[in-house]
């Protein structure tokens, strides 16, 4: 083999080799990707969890304040 050939399968050989870390750098992409959607999914569940847990928690305070002014004006003094 001459020089050039020589060349061009060093080159060949290193084509393969990078086209091998691509194809297992897209598919550490194609992963991640899906880690990222699932975690985005569980944040956007556990928001609306806390969302749910702060108007119940609002609703309990705005009975209790109105149970207290009830209260309240029953016991007005003469």
């Amino acid at each position: 083999m001459n020089r050039k050939d020589r060349e061009i399968d060093g080159l060949n050989k290193q084509l393969e080799e990078d086209l091998r870390c691509l194809e297992h750098l897209q598919v550490q992409l194609v992963d991640e990707r899906s880690k990222r959607a699932r975690l985005e999914r569980e944040n956007n569940m556990l928001q609306e969890q806390v969302n749910m847990l702060m108007n119940m928690i609002q609703k309990t305070e705005q009975m209790e304040d109105e149970g207290q002014e009830v209260g309240d004006q029953g016991q007005e003094e003469p």
